[in-house]
């Protein structure tokens, strides 16, 4: 069953490549409405219940802490091969902007839903909808796919992939239902796309500013900060 899954991981990846490649000059709702209509979809008690049966039946004793590591695999990736040289569709510092534009789009997002909804998790705890770990992976996994899918599809699909394992270790381990992964998941891909798409633009208006505009983004492991100071 495990291996079938991997598949389907792997499957989902490949598509998913795909619609992440469109240039910066559309918005890609595609992926991000049919992964939040699913995930409504499965928003009921019959879907809970099936998922715990699966639980029960397969998954019961397993256990592990990979899917925390996982979720920021794609974005250090991205990292690491813009350290190496390789080519990408923006530079580095448009690369860092945009980064920490989608963070505060996706956190915000995944955040808010989590405090307004208040759903329990398959374990008993709090705050399972939407999928923080889902939404984390898969808004650098499409990052990724933009910077580099078009020249490189595989590094496009591991990303994806990495994702996709992530959000199914969230449901190995019971801490989420099928509908937090993906609504997660749209939101990862919403935000990436929204961000790649409004970040040319707020960098034209800057540039045609008369004002002294100065917008310096700090990625360290634990954070991500952004400066902007204004010279007159």
């Amino acid at each position: 069953m495990k291996f079938k899954i991997a598949i389907l991981v792997l499957c989902l990846a490949i598509p998913l490549k795909n619609i992440a490649q469109k240039p910066a000059k559309k918005i890609g709702w595609k992926a991000p409405v049919a992964l939040g209509l699913t995930s409504l979809l499965l928003y009921n008690a019959s879907s809970k219940d099936a998922q715990s049966t699966i639980y029960r039946n397969n998954f019961l004793n397993f256990s592990t802490k990979l899917d925390d590591i996982l979720q920021y695999t794609p974005a250090i990736l991205n990292v690491g091969l813009g350290l190496s040289g390789l080519e990408a569709k923006n530079t580095r510092q448009d690369r860092a902007r945009i980064f920490i534009l989608g963070t505060v789009i996706y956190v915000g997002a995944t955040q808010g839903l989590k405090y307004a909804v208040n759903e329990t998790r398959p374990n008993g705890t709090e705050h399972s909808f939407p999928s923080g770990h889902a939404a984390t992976a898969f808004f650098g996994a499409t990052l990724l796919a933009k910077e580099y899918g078009e020249n490189y599809p595989w590094i496009a699909v591991g990303g994806y992939t990495l994702a996709g394992t992530t959000a199914f270790l969230r449901l190995a381990n019971n801490k989420h239902w099928a509908s937090d992964v993906l609504m997660g998941a749209g939101i990862g891909i919403a935000s990436a796309e929204i961000a790649s798409y409004l970040y040319p633009k707020i960098k034209l208006k800057l540039n045609k500013s008369k004002s002294a505009w100065n917008f310096e983004p700090q990625i360290a492991p634990n954070y991500y900060v952004a400066r902007l100071n204004y010279s007159f």
